[in-house]
């Protein structure tokens, strides 16, 4: 029947940015473009635009909000970093970017914090 359920699937729904398990269901938020949910604490957090990336960046790439939190990531040493790679033609500005923003999320760092932080370097 295509209507059971099976046994095999968790009954867990789990967040499409942080990955903590949605208890509620009533509270959570699906994007139009996205399959994923989100909860209830990441649709308060980002906006939906960053929302759309998030869930974009992670579905491409793999990873979760915060997945590798480590309080010793710099965002200037990332910044350095990744330019680093950019001067010595080892990277295009576009996959660079594309790298910098999933490590950048993956670590737990907002889009509006490293939009600032960026915005302190220069």
């Amino acid at each position: 029947m295509i209507n059971c359920p099976d046994s095999a699937i968790s009954p867990k729904i789990k967040c499409a940015i942080c990955h903590s398990v949605i208890k509620n269901r009533h509270q959570i938020y699906q994007t139009r473009l996205s399959l994923g949910v989100i909860c209830k604490e990441c649709r308060k957090r980002f906006s939906i635009e960053d929302i759309e990336m998030i869930t974009n960046m992670f579905l491409a790439y793999g990873g979760y909000f915060g997945q590798f939190k480590d309080e010793n990531l710099s965002i200037d040493n990332l910044i350095i970093k990744f330019a680093t790679q950019i001067n010595l033609g080892k990277e295009t500005l576009t996959s660079t970017n594309l790298k910098m923003w999933h490590e950048v999320l993956t670590h737990g760092i907002s889009p509006r914090e490293f939009l600032k932080a960026l915005n302190d370097y220069i």
